[in-house]
């Protein structure tokens, strides 16, 4: 029997009952976070939130490659909806692959999730472009260099950027904090002389923080330190696949939801052109074949991070940062792409008056 994939998981019944859609199908904007709550429980009720799960934790064990189908699966019928559950995908998908490679310090994450806990992040979502995906670059931005925190005794770190809170996902159980600690390795030191061990040799330079802030009398403790490493490069296999997760996930929601756009300017053009006299077809032109190309690179290069992403990453630091490049690149490119052919739709959509002239 074939194993069951994320995407599986969607059936056809499931998506018709979804309600997380952009423009004319939008919710009010009073009523959005409680369409996105009703989505993510028909979601979690359907095991949908725990794919990326070890089966021993009760998930599929799934890899990157099949979240990211079954996110432009869900993106397809659910945009917003897709959008608020990325990224709780990303970071059960980073703390699973952190798990299979021996590193159990985000273990953690995986039994919060499999107790029913939805995971969201603190990003700066004010930022957002034309088609209310966020802009590039602000939808996954760990550590801003203009954010700041401060070491807090026991607790951990005092963020003070308010945008660190910002989320896109509703009644969220626990939020990814992110900031620069300007001081450097000061909370390295502390952390290694309370466990007894010596402190690492000062580097003078900042670091970058990840904690997770809980909310409700089940997240004991309320605030979790994941990482304090230098600023840069992610230097372990959890911040690595946070980055890679992350932005694949979300590159493909945008690219799932430039094509139902792009699908249902097509569809629509050709409705109208149907009766028209014989000659020139609207969807003969450019911006047509233009747009096709540009959805058809986007999924191709989402693959080229997905589809070799390994299931169980090698420990060793990515030497140079070429991977992180290559994160980057795809995810700048799908941005790209899906602002081009928001514009090209704009085009084609005008099709019909321009062929009548």
């Amino acid at each position: 029997m074939p194993a069951i994939r994320p995407r599986d998981l969607l059936t056809e019944s499931l998506l018709e009952r979804l309600g997380g859609m952009w423009a004319e199908t939008a919710p009010a904007a009073g009523d959005v976070a409680a369409t996105l709550r009703r989505d993510i429980a028909k979601l979690g009720d359907a095991g949908y939130l725990n794919v990326a799960l070890p089966p021993e934790f009760g998930g599929l064990g799934c890899t990157l490659r099949q979240a990211a189908c079954g996110q432009r699966r869900l993106a397809r019928r659910a945009p917003l909806t897709a959008l608020a559950v990325s990224a709780h995908l990303y970071w059960t998908g980073a703390a699973a692959d952190a798990y299979r490679a021996g590193d159990d310090s985000v273990r953690w994450i995986l039994l919060e999730a499999a107790r029913g806990a939805l995971f969201a992040a603190g990003h700066d979502a004010g930022h957002s472009t034309g088609d209310g995906l966020p802009a590039a670059g602000r939808d996954l931005q760990f550590a801003d260099p203009r954010s700041r925190c401060e070491p807090a005794g026991e607790s951990g770190y005092r963020f003070r950027d308010t945008a660190v809170l910002s989320s896109l996902t509703p009644a969220w159980d626990w939020v990814a904090v992110h900031a620069v600690h300007a001081a450097g390795q000061a909370g390295q030191a502390e952390q290694a002389g309370q466990a007894g061990q010596a402190a690492p040799a000062r580097r003078g330079g900042p670091d970058a923080v990840l904690a997770f802030a809980g909310r409700g009398s089940r997240c004991t403790p309320a605030f979790r330190v994941a990482r304090v490493q230098p600023a840069g490069t992610p230097a372990d296999v959890f911040a690595t696949s946070a980055v890679g997760w992350g932005h694949s996930i979300l590159a493909s929601v945008q690219y799932s939801d430039a094509r139902r756009a792009f699908n249902a300017a097509v569809a629509a053009v050709a409705d109208e052109a149907a009766g028209a006299p014989s000659g020139e077809h609207p969807l003969d032109r450019w911006p047509v074949a233009e747009a096709g190309l540009r959805l058809d690179a986007m999924k191709a290069k989402i693959a080229e991070i997905t589809h070799p992403w390994p299931r169980v990453p090698e420990p060793a630091p990515d030497l140079g940062g070429y991977r992180l490049i290559g994160i980057h690149t795809m995810r700048h490119e799908v941005a790209e792409g899906a602002r081009l052919v928001h514009g090209l739709i704009r085009q084609i959509a005008d099709a019909p008056a321009v062929a009548a002239r």
